[in-house]
């Protein structure tokens, strides 16, 4: 992780605090930047488990740039939450 992205995840984490108005101190921090982690992994992880299936149901063999172009067109067609639930059926 570089130091970017560290500071996306302490200010996603420090607004989330403040919406719940929990305390911020290192545990709490600690926990709500692991929620929020968590939370884009998901996501990540249900890009690339749609971009494979539709790569699947191709006759071409599966590359990695194949694989990068199907994640450049999910966003058009998915909303956040239904990408996650079909990612979950698949």
């Amino acid at each position: 992780m570089n130091k970017a992205e560290c500071k996306r995840y302490i200010k996603k984490a420090y607004l989330q605090l403040l919406s719940k108005k929990k305390d911020i101190n290192i545990e709490n921090m600690r926990l709500e930047m692991l929620k929020v982690m968590h939370s884009e992994l998901n996501e990540y992880i249900a890009y690339m488990k749609i971009g494979m299936h539709n790569l699947q149901r191709s006759a071409n063999d599966i590359s990695v740039y194949d694989l990068m172009a199907q994640i450049d067109v999910i966003p058009d067609i998915y909303s956040k939450e239904d990408l996650i639930f079909k990612a979950n059926k698949l």
